[in-house]
């Protein structure tokens, strides 16, 4: 009885993408949470952090504070800005029209907003989602609003190089994705994501575009606990929490939302330094076998990696950036694997 009860929470747990809790390995659990404990310890880590391995949840933790006074504890239940893992949410929203038949990769800009200038004629919805539109990044200085993104881009005269020839990282390709899912949805993106993508990935409690007011949202700050605003210059950026972020995750591996043929368009690039909307990505056959994603924001940071050959996820959210993510998640996977590691400290960070 036990046995086919463990099987059907299992099962049930997959088909709808939810974490599943697994009694685990004590000692490996009991270093991971000592791991984790010192590095709070050491003031290089005020955040949450979830690891699963073997497709099962085995550490959920929230260490330190959700505002610089240090009053007020981080939670579970918090939701973290996560920077450019945001823009997962506008690719993955572009490739789900692409499989309903209602936009091709290679139309256009022109083809969605024709006010724009000559060269919205050269760059297609696939230089978009590769970076590879030649546009330059957003002049932040100049922008506050998406009004204003609107305005220089339709002010520029020419592209940095012909779209398609070469690849820069920039936010004014992700602007555009997310106006192109709202032109052709006929929704608002915060819309579209809330009732086409979130509830198929079972996301349950993001927040769009949070602001200093918006409940369970961290402030950020710096090493010496100075806070950063929260600001909304460009829209559509979507906060998240532990769980949600986990099916989020989960979703992507499993296929839940767009094709095979889908995801790997926006995890294949021609060069392995370049990144598409989703990251960094390796497809084998029709699976999803690995998934490396990071974002930061003020003081935010995130990192999510996803090894499905393992059933293994790590996902770390820090709202005290301290450029140390990827060296955690080095440390957890060596812990997992039992393998020597390196405790973190202010001289590792």
């Amino acid at each position: 009885m036990i046995l086919l009860r463990m099987s059907l929470v299992a099962a049930i747990c997959g088909m709808a993408l939810l974490p599943c809790y697994a009694a685990p390995q004590k000692a490996t659990v009991a270093e991971l949470n000592t791991y984790l404990e010192q590095a709070h310890q050491a003031g290089v880590f005020n955040g949450v952090l979830l690891v699963a391995d073997r497709g099962k949840v085995i550490v959920r933790r929230a260490l330190g504070y959700a505002d610089g006074a240090r009053t007020v504890p981080l939670t579970l239940s918090d939701r973290f800005d996560i920077g450019s893992i945001g823009k997962e949410f506008d690719s993955v929203g572009v490739m789900m029209l692409v499989d309903q038949g209602k936009l091709s990769l290679t139309d256009p800009v022109s083809k969605f907003f024709p006010d724009l200038p000559s060269w919205a004629a050269t760059v297609t919805i696939d230089d978009l989602l590769h970076y590879t539109s030649g546009l330059p990044d957003v002049d932040w200085k100049t922008v506050k609003n998406d009004g204003d993104m609107w305005r220089n881009l339709r002010a520029l005269e020419h592209l940095n190089f012909p779209a398609g020839t070469h690849y820069t990282y920039n936010n004014n390709d992700t602007f555009l994705r997310r106006r192109v899912i709202e032109k052709v949805s006929g929704l608002s993106f915060a819309a579209f994501l809330e009732t086409r993508e979130f509830p198929k990935a079972g996301v349950r409690d993001a927040v769009i575009d949070p602001t200093d007011g918006t409940p369970r949202t961290p402030r950020s700050f710096d090493a010496n606990f100075k806070e950063s605003p929260i600001t909304v210059d460009m829209t559509g950026w979507t906060a998240v929490n532990l769980d949600d972020f986990f099916r989020w995750s989960n979703c992507i591996t499993h296929l839940c939302l767009i094709t095979p043929g889908s995801t790997r368009q926006i995890v294949t690039t021609r060069d392995s330094e370049w990144q598409t909307g989703l990251g960094h990505g390796e497809m084998v056959g029709d699976q999803l076998v690995s998934h490396v994603h990071d974002g930061s924001d003020h003081h935010y940071q995130a990192l999510l990696v996803s090894d499905s050959s393992k059933g293994r996820t790590v996902i770390i959210l820090t709202n005290q950036k301290r450029g140390n993510v990827y060296a955690m998640n080095d440390a957890i996977n060596a812990i997992l694997d039992a393998k020597p590691y390196v405790p973190l400290s202010n001289k590792t960070k």
